[in-house]
C-alpha cells in the first residue's frame, strides 16, 4: 500500500536538518521504500510504499518515528516531536449514549466523545493542501479532521450527527444476509451475514464498521452536535467484509491490517484538540471508553552469538541495544541476552528473536553487511516431478504443431462455483473443465479450420458446503477438421512419450456424440477423446495419467534373426473397434511381435503382423499353424472372415 505525505507536514514532527533527497534515500535504505519525490509548489511530497507487516507505518508520524531512529545513522540529527494534544474531560456526565457490542473479539477498544456547539465550515487552508497532496478531498471541518488524523496517526475515526442517532444508542453486531445500507457514498449496499455494523436505537444501520459511515447519520451543514467515533476492530472480519462487499476504503485498508488499541486515546486527545481549534466545539459528554482487554507488555529474547551468526557480522552488543531503543523497545541486557519489550505499535509484527536482528540490521544498514554468501553445508533439493511432466508435454505438443493457450480461471458458463466478489459481470464462476474457453478460442478463429490449441491448468470440482474446491490440473486439446484418427495417433504417441507401456480406449457406445471413448489405465479413467461439432477433443486428468508415468527406459537388444511379415485382410462386421481386434491377434502366440492396423477399405480391415523368434529364424512350417490359429481365433470371438481373392 502507498502513502503520499508532504515534507512540510513531516517536519511537524520531527526536528532535522536533512533535505528531502536525504530523508527519501536513507529511508528507503533501511525502512519504507520511497518510490517518487515530487515538488509542489514549495513543498515535497513523498509516495511510500509501505509493507504489508508495517501499518505503524501509515502515517505521518510513524514515517517521522522512523526518520528519528534512521537519520542518526548517517550522523544528521533528528529529534522527534511530541503530538500536540489537549486532555479530554474527566466528568461522567453529560449528553448520553448507550452503547452495546453483541461480542467482545468484533471491537477489541470502543471510544466515542460527543461535542457541542460546532460550527460547519471549510477546514484552514494547509489542512486542505495537505489532505489534496495525500490524494483526499477536502469537504468541510469535522469531516476533514477525521480524514486529517487518519494520515497524521494511522487511526482512522468517524463522526456521526449526534441528533440523528435514535434513542442515544448504538449496537455493534453482525448482519444478517440480506440487509441494506446506503452508505455516504450514496450507494446501497446488500449485506451478507456476519458484516460488522452499527444499528442505533430504531433499528437502523448507522455505520458499515471500519468502512464507511451511512448517509443517515451523516453530519451535514446542519450539524450542531458531532459523535466522534474511534475504535479498532477485529482485522480479519474488515478484511472478510470488503472482499465480500468488493468495497475498500482508505480506512478499511488500515484496520484490515491491525490498529494499535493503544493509539486511540491519543487520538481521541489530539481530535479534541483540533474539534476546539477549527470547530470552536467543546466537549459535551464522558469519554465513553470500552476496552474489556487491555494488550499486555510482549518480551521477546535474543542472545548476541544469534544477532551476530544472522548479521555475519560482530555487533557491539550496546550499539544494538541502542538500535533497538531508538525504535521504542525497552531493554535490559543479562546474561549476552537482551529482553526487549516491544513497543505498543509494534506488537503485531514482532515474534521471534529473528525479528529483533532484522530490526537491528535494517537500522545498522544492510548495506553496510558484507555480500558473502553463507556456506552450503547440504543440498536437498527435491523437484517437483509434475512441473517437470508439464513442460516436456508442453514441448512435445509444440512440435507436433500445437499452438499453447491461457485462459481466465474464471468464465462466464455456469458452475456450482459462483465466486462471491466477482471482478467484472461476465466472469463470475470458477471453470470446472478447459473445454469452454479453448472452443471460444477456436470459435474467434474461423478462418483457421483445422486449429491445433491446447491448455494445461487447473480446474475447480465443487466438494461441499464451506469447503474449498478441489483443484485438477488438466490437459485439453482441440484439433479442428477431419482429425479424429491423428489426434488418436497424438494420443498414442503422448502416452508413449510418457514412458507409459499399456492403456485403454473403451468406445461409449451409448454415447449421442459421433465418436466417444474414455481413457483407462489399471481400472482407472484418466481422460477422454471425442468428436464432436467439427473438433475433435482430447482431455486427460494430469494427476492420474502421471502417477504412471516413469523417466525409465527400456532398452531392448537388437534381434539375432529376422522377422517374418505378414498381412491379413478381413471382412470385419459394422460397429467393430480395431483395438480388440488387435488385441485378439496379440494374445494368439508369443512369436507376435506387433500388430499394426494398415488401412479400411468398405468392410474390409488390413493388419500387418510381425512374427519373430530370439532363437531361431522361423520358417513357413511354423508359422502356418500360428496363422490359422489367427483365422479361427478371429472367426470365433469376432465373427471376422479372412477375405480371399
Amino acid at each position: 500500500m502507498n502513502i503520499q505525505i508532504s515534507d512540510g507536514w513531516l517536519r511537524e514532527f520531527i526536528e532535522t536538518k536533512a533535505t528531502p533527497k536525504q530523508i527519501g534515500e536513507y529511508l528507503s535504505l533501511c525502512s519504507q521504500s520511497v518510490e517518487k519525490i515530487t515538488q509542489v509548489e514549495k513543498d515535497f511530497v513523498y509516495d511510500i510504499e509501505i509493507t504489508t507487516n508495517r501499518a505503524d507505518c501509515l502515517s505521518v508520524y510513524g514515517i517521522s518515528r522512523e526518520l528519528a531512529a534512521i537519520l542518526p545513522r548517517f550522523n544528521i540529527k533528528t529529534k522527534l516531536k511530541n503530538i500536540p494534544v489537549t486532555s479530554l474531560p474527566k466528568t461522567k456526565t453529560g449528553l448520553p449514549l448507550e452503547v452495546k457490542i453483541s461480542k467482545p473479539d468484533l471491537c477489541p477498544r470502543f471510544t466515542a466523545l460527543v461535542y457541542d456547539d460546532i460550527t460547519i465550515k471549510p477546514s484552514p487552508d494547509f489542512v486542505q493542501k495537505r489532505l489534496n497532496l495525500s490524494g483526499i478531498r477536502a469537504l468541510n471541518n469535522v469531516i476533514d479532521i477525521s480524514n486529517y488524523l487518519m494520515l497524521e496517526l494511522g487511526q482512522p475515526m468517524h463522526t456521526f450527527d449526534y441528533d440523528k442517532i435514535r434513542q442515544n444508542r448504538m449496537i455493534l453486531r453482525e448482519s444478517k444476509e440480506g440487509e441494506e445500507v446506503i452508505t455516504l457514498d450514496g450507494q446501497k449496499r446488500i449485506l451478507k451475514e456476519g458484516i460488522m455494523i452499527i444499528e442505533d436505537g430504531d433499528g437502523r444501520i448507522i455505520d458499515l464498521c471500519g468502512i464507511m459511515g451511512a448517509k443517515n447519520s451523516e453530519t451535514d451543514e446542519n450539524t450542531k452536535r458531532v459523535l466522534l467515533f474511534v475504535q479498532t476492530y477485529n482485522p480479519m472480519k474488515i478484511r472478510q467484509a470488503c472482499q465480500s462487499l468488493a468495497f475498500r476504503t482508505e480506512a478499511a485498508s488500515r484496520f484490515e491490517k491491525g490498529i494499535d488499541p493503544e493509539g486511540v486515546i491519543p487520538a481521541m486527545e489530539r481530535a479534541t484538540l483540533l474539534f476546539k481549534k477549527w470547530c470552536g466545539a467543546k466537549p459535551t459528554s464522558q469519554v465513553f471508553d470500552i476496552y474489556p482487554n487491555p494488550i499486555k507488555d510482549k518480551s521477546v529474547f535474543v542472545g548476541f552469538d544469534k544477532i551476530n551468526q544472522v548479521m555475519g557480522i560482530k555487533i557491539n552488543p550496546k550499539e544494538s541495544g541502542g538500535i533497538l531503543e531508538s525504535l521504542g523497545f525497552k531493554i535490559k541486557i543479562k546474561d549476552e541476552t537482551i529482553q526487549a519489550v516491544v513497543p505498543h505499535w509494534r506488537k503485531n509484527d514482532i515474534e521471534i528473536p529473528e525479528d529483533l536482528v532484522e530490526e537491528i540490521a535494517r537500522i545498522y544498514g544492510y548495506h553496510n553487511l558484507p555480500n558473502i554468501l553463507p556456506p552450503l553445508t547440504t543440498v536437498n533439493y527435491q523437484p517437483d516431478q509434475t512441473f517437470e511432466w508439464e513442460d516436456k508435454i508442453k514441448n512435445i505438443l509444440k512440435y507436433w504443431g500445437f499452438t499453447e493457450i491461457m485462459n481466465y480461471s474464471l468464465a462466464d458458463n455456469v458452475t456450482p462455483l459462483k465466486i462471491a466478489n466477482p471482478l467484472t459481470e461476465d466472469l463470475l464462476y470458477l471453470r470446472t473443465s478447459l473445454l469452454p474457453g479453448l472452443l471460444e478460442v477456436a470459435a474467434k478463429n474461423p478462418n483457421e479450420k483445422e486449429i491445433k490449441i491446447f491448455e494445461i491448468a487447473n480446474t475447480y470440482l465443487f466438494q461441499e458446503k464451506d469447503k474449498l474446491p478441489l483443484e485438477n490440473m488438466e490437459l485439453t486439446l482441440v484439433w479442428g477438421g477431419d482429425n479424429y484418427l491423428k489426434l488418436k495417433g497424438v494420443l498414442e504417441s503422448l502416452i508413449s512419450e510418457l514412458g507409459i507401456s499399456f492403456f485403454e480406449i473403451n468406445p461409449d457406445s451409448s454415447s449421442n456424440q459421433n465418436r466417444f471413448a474414455k481413457l483407462m489405465i489399471k481400472n482407472e479413467e484418466f481422460g477422454y477423446i471425442e468428436e464432436t461439432n467439427g473438433y475433435n477433443i482430447l482431455s486427460f486428468k494430469l494427476p492420474i495419467l502421471l502417477k504412471f508415468a516413469t523417466q525409465l527406459k527400456k532398452y531392448i537388444p537388437l534381434p539375432k534373426y529376422p522377422p517374418i511379415i505378414e498381412d491379413f485382410s478381413f471382412i470385419v462386421p459394422a460397429q467393430t473397434f480395431i483395438g480388440p481386434v488387435i488385441e485378439e491377434i496379440k494374445k494368439t502366440d508369443k512369436l507376435i511381435k506387433s500388430v499394426e492396423f494398415i488401412n479400411s477399405f468398405e468392410n474390409t480391415k488390413t493388419f500387418k503382423v510381425t512374427y519373430q523368434s530370439d532363437e531361431q529364424n522361423l520358417t513357413d512350417d511354423k508359422i502356418r499353424p500360428i496363422r490359422e490359429k489367427i483365422i479361427d481365433r478371429l472367426k470365433n470371438k469376432l465373427d471376422l472372415r479372412l477375405k480371399t481373392i
